[in-house]
């Protein structure tokens, strides 16, 4: 341990000896540089280093401007006029104009376009510029809190002649606006940007570049930080907490994510995952309450549906299913998976029956999550094969091939917490993020419904009716959420984090 530790020190140290700014350290490398495409926490973290949306990530439902510095809402809120800022430029030196925004928002609607916020840009009906620096946005039909459909960034329309963007755009040469650009991604997995010397929306003496390194090994990533190699740790295992308090070279940071850990399950080609009975068993056969404790120090809460606990779309009169060892056993027997022949192993017409549990070799503690469910599904009967996988090969996995039974993921929610395209049977195609093909006609229903809601009280009541129909159906098998602290060097100051949009405030960060 202390040699490989010595190691990566080395390799750190080296790539950035010299260097005066900010290094972090991820779980796993980022797999894409491009706002569009990401599907991963650290590839959203990157991409809020360089690019921008038209107003500030929301926080508590609140917007502030961007690259839009004005903008008026029609009356029956049916469209946004922008005006935009008429002073900023790419990271090439090409001016921002009003097309950049109609590029982005065509491109998001594209189906060639390879995102999963399809839904999202799905929204709006039509896009028009006045000129370079009024943009109007028309939706499709009237919505609630209109600008929080604009979190999403921007990008460069000259970028992407083709007119859409391809799966193959998500590394190669990306350029923003925001406060720093693109330097270098190295063979070792390092990923360097510089300060955007046109950026005047922040501190301009702030920091001055950023280098994110993967480095899997939770325990390594500590002692990196603890020893200066590193200046950040995006997220802190709870056990990790108390050992960092001690430290007066770190500061702890806590944030409330609206998060939340699930196995996701894919109905296309296991009969048994289409039985809700066979769902059902395995939720209360799973000892969640027990796994929490284990592996998070009880650093969080049981979760018993689609939405995180933390959000105002919680229904809380909904409660977790139990951890029943004998119901599970009885709902086995009931979907027809018995050990007939008494070899401790449950059978399906006639076959031994296995899932196939696919996890990103993100961290030890995931790994050891993966494990303890492997053994007690084991402990009742099922089998279990389980593959941990490298960022890119996940993601193909899981989003593109569906080559899985459960997944072992997590969803992190803007304050809309907005799960239609999680759920809806219309999102279920390549790299949609209804993954696992689960269709319902009455949770279909119960999604177009609220994205007609005529009031927040409405939107409530729909979210709770979602929260119970999903709790019963188990789409996923709802896990916890973690109670989350960044672990950051003392040397940074100013520190301001987004709940979702981490780095949103880094252009106002300064170091000693």
């Amino acid at each position: 341990m202390k040699r490989v530790l010595a190691l990566v020190i080395l390799m750190v140290g080296t790539a950035t000896s010299g260097m005066a700014g900010l290094r972090y350290a991820e779980a796993t490398a980022p797999t894409s540089l491009n706002p569009m495409l990401v599907a991963d926490m650290p590839s959203l973290r990157s991409t809020e280093l360089m690019y921008e949306g038209l107003v500030s990530p929301p926080i508590a439902g609140e917007v502030e401007p961007a690259l839009a510095k004005s903008w008026s809402i029609s009356p029956d809120e049916s469209s946004v006029t922008f005006n935009l800022r008429s002073d900023v430029k790419w990271h090439d030196g090409t001016p921002f104009t009003a097309q950049d925004v109609i590029f982005t928002i065509e491109a998001g609607k594209d189906p060639r376009t390879a995102t999963a916020l399809g839904a999202q840009f799905e929204a709006f009906e039509l896009v028009e510029a006045p000129d370079d620096h009024t943009v109007v946005v028309n939706f499709r039909r009237n919505v609630l809190n209109p600008l929080l459909y604009f979190d999403f960034k921007i990008l460069p329309a000259h970028g992407f002649p083709e007119g859409y963007v391809a799966a193959e755009a998500a590394i190669e040469s990306p350029i923003g606006t925001g406060p720093f650009k693109y330097k270098e991604w190295t063979h070792a997995g390092e990923i360097k940007f510089t300060r955007n010397a046109n950026y005047d929306r922040g501190n301009t003496g702030g920091i001055k570049e950023v280098e994110v390194s993967p480095v899997p090994d939770d325990n390594i990533r500590n002692e990196l930080l603890r020893y200066g190699a590193v200046d950040l740790l995006p997220q802190v295992r709870p056990k990790d907490i108390p050992a960092f308090e001690e430290l007066t070279s770190v500061r702890l940071y806590p944030y409330s994510t609206l998060s939340y850990s699930y196995l996701g399950l894919n109905f296309r080609d296991n009969p048994l995952l289409r039985m809700r009975v066979f769902r059902q068993a395995l939720i209360s056969g799973i000892d969640r309450e027990e796994m929490l404790k284990a592996h998070y120090g009880n650093r969080g809460t049981i979760i018993s549906g689609p939405f995180p606990p933390a959000s105002w779309a919680y229904n809380f009169d909904v409660k977790p299913w139990p951890h029943d060892r004998r119901r599970a056993e009885a709902l086995l027997d009931e979907a027809g998976v018995s050990d007939t022949d008494g070899d401790g192993i449950r059978e399906f017409e006639g076959s031994p029956v296995s899932l196939r549990i696919v996890s990103l070799a993100q961290s030890e503690v995931q790994k050891a999550v993966v494990l303890d469910l492997q053994q007690q599904l084991k402990n009742l009967g099922i089998g279990a094969d389980v593959r941990f996988m490298e960022p890119m090969a996940w993601k193909k996995a899981v989003f593109e091939d569906h080559d899985f039974d459960m997944v072992l993921a997590e969803w992190t929610f803007d304050n809309s917490v907005n799960i239609y395209t999680l759920f809806h049977s219309t999102q279920s195609g390549p790299n949609q993020n209804n993954f696992g093909g689960y269709a319902n006609a009455d949770t279909d229903r119960l999604l177009d419904d609220s994205r007609d809601a005529a009031n927040s009280e409405m939107l409530r009541a729909l979210y709770g009716e979602l929260h119970k129909q999903l709790h019963n159906e188990l789409p996923y098998l709802f896990l916890w959420s973690l109670n989350r602290y960044a672990a950051i060097s003392s040397r940074i100051e100013n520190v301001r984090l987004h709940p979702f949009y981490f780095f949103s405030y880094i252009a106002d960060w300064t170091e000693k």
